[in-house]
């Protein structure tokens, strides 16, 4: 009985540890569809214009965001913490003229968005920067590096 026991214990074991690893939805195994990954971006850039969006974006924890080249985030939690922080992002009122494109020049995994983003300083437009933005998801969807090149247009 006592073996008996232990061999239940030992299958259940080895049971649990296969339901763990194993892929929880099709599109984990195939990768995450253009719908999933302008989704998952899209709560990026809600989070450029409200604070409180920062806590809902799907990241990986290693995420890194580079903007015009330099590395300006290399976690989930510091990324979050700088956009509910909104220190630099409160210049920033609505995203404008927003352009998705779905695996651009082939790269897999890979949705980018083109927008335009005014600039306000207590109501009074400065100017605008159109940016330019490749997110890299993992096939769970979750934002894992952001390429952003930033332009700053005068005001019109």
């Amino acid at each position: 009985m006592n073996s008996r026991f232990v061999r239940l214990v030992g299958l259940t074991a080895v049971v649990s540890c296969l339901a763990l690893l194993a892929p929880t939805s099709v599109n984990a195994a195939e990768g995450c569809s253009q719908a999933s990954s302008q989704a998952s971006s899209q709560k990026y850039l809600d989070a450029l214009v409200d604070r409180n969006a920062a806590w809902s974006i799907p990241l990986d924890p290693f995420v890194i965001r580079y903007e015009n080249g330099l590395p300006t985030s290399v976690s989930a939690a510091d990324l979050r913490l700088q956009l509910f922080l909104h220190l630099q992002y409160s210049v920033y009122t609505s995203i404008e003229d927003l352009e998705w494109t779905w695996q651009p020049g082939g790269r897999a995994n890979v949705i980018n968005a083109t927008y335009r983003l005014p600039v306000e300083i207590a109501g009074q437009p400065l100017a605008s920067s159109t940016v330019v933005e490749d997110f890299t998801l993992r096939p769970d969807c979750k934002i894992k590096r952001i390429d952003a090149t930033f332009t700053i247009d005068p005001p019109a």
